[in-house]
């Protein structure tokens, strides 16, 4: 809907990424629009554990946000639970878990392609990095530094650089593989299969996000090693090109999306983690994490409800803040 100043109210797609089958839900949110169990609700979502009326969506200088309305079971965005009647802005590959349900959130975004290997410009990166004052940038720096250390050959700059890739990266593609319906031992071999196939490109491959989002580029890499997997499983049966292994029938999009986003919420909270003290993270976990009650949580840590309140909100903050400059990173 578009209104008399040509303001066109955000479209928001929900989709299932674990729980009851749906088909996913398109909400243009021009105001607030509810989720709960009843069905006078926008979105409902039929399940014990979810309330009447559950969650709210609305709008706030542009920006799509979720509120909890109070509900019994909780509203989690992230992992992360929601303070009643406190919106939260919600951001692209975002996950919310209401009930028995993790869904998906979709907002319309400009994604560049995804980069392929044909494409890389190595034996002109210094030239490139003297012309391109992009490449000057501090944030570009981080964004390819992991990089960079995977092409020192034969240095321990590179060992570090292996490490970190696969600290990094081997959960995403291991948990992918499984959610797609893999057996625990063909997901391991795939893991080996695109961690030994990049290994071996590495050195030639330079990213640069302007060519495409390497979470884009890792996931046809995985995607290509579960194919070849398969086909090499079946040599006598003829496979055409749109063919695609029974455990890939779903939404590969939608598996994809939700284990990157996991992975970079366990990293950030992990790198939170390792900076505030054991008290304050533990009545981040209680309350937010584990929606415990406040005064639970007071008592087992000796805070002040404000006290566990105001950490909750801090660290949500900083992990929400390293999961978007992660996102600016790597896609």
């Amino acid at each position: 809907m578009t209104d008399s100043s040509g303001f066109k109210a955000p479209e928001i797609e929900l989709v299932v990424a674990d729980g009851p089958k749906m088909d996913p839900i398109r909400i243009q949110v021009d105001g607030p629009k509810t989720i709960g169990r009843s069905r006078e609700n926008d979105l409902t979502l039929s399940d014990p554990g979810v309330s009447r009326i559950h969650a709210t969506l609305d709008l706030s200088e542009g920006r799509v946000q979720i509120a909890d309305s109070g509900s019994r079971g909780g509203t989690y965005l992230n992992m992360v639970r929601v303070d009643a009647n406190q919106p939260e802005v919600l951001c692209n590959r975002d996950l919310i878990s209401i009930g028995p349900w993790k869904l998906l959130v979709r907002l319309e975004e400009e994604e560049a392609a995804e980069p392929s290997l044909d494409q890389t410009d190595a034996p002109e990166a210094i030239d490139k990095e003297q012309a391109d004052p992009a490449r000057q940038d501090p944030m570009y720096a981080t964004r390819a530094s992991i990089f960079l250390r995977l092409q020192a050959r034969g240095t321990i700059d590179r060992e570090f650089g292996w490490n970190e890739f696969t600290d990094k990266y081997s959960s995403v593609i291991a948990g992918f593989a499984r959610n797609a319906g893999l057996k625990a031992q063909d997901a391991d071999d795939i893991l080996q299969d695109v961690l030994m196939g990049f290994f071996r490109v590495s050195s030639e491959f330079e990213y640069d996000p302007n060519k495409g989002r390497f979470r884009g580029y890792l996931k046809r890499v995985t995607l290509n090693a579960i194919r070849g997997r398969f086909r090499r499983k079946r040599p006598s049966q003829n496979y055409d090109g749109s063919w695609e292994p029974p455990a890939l029938d779903a939404d590969t999009d939608i598996l994809w999306d939700r284990q990157w986003t996991e992975q970079l919420l366990y990293r950030a909270m992990a790198e939170v983690r390792a900076k505030v003290e054991d008290r304050t993270w533990k009545a981040f976990e209680l309350y937010g994490l584990r929606g415990a009650a406040v005064e639970a949580v007071c008592e087992e840590t000796g805070m002040t409800p404000d006290a566990v309140r105001h950490a909750k909100m801090r660290i949500t903050k900083q992990v929400r803040e390293l999961v978007n400059t992660m996102r600016d990173e790597e896609g």
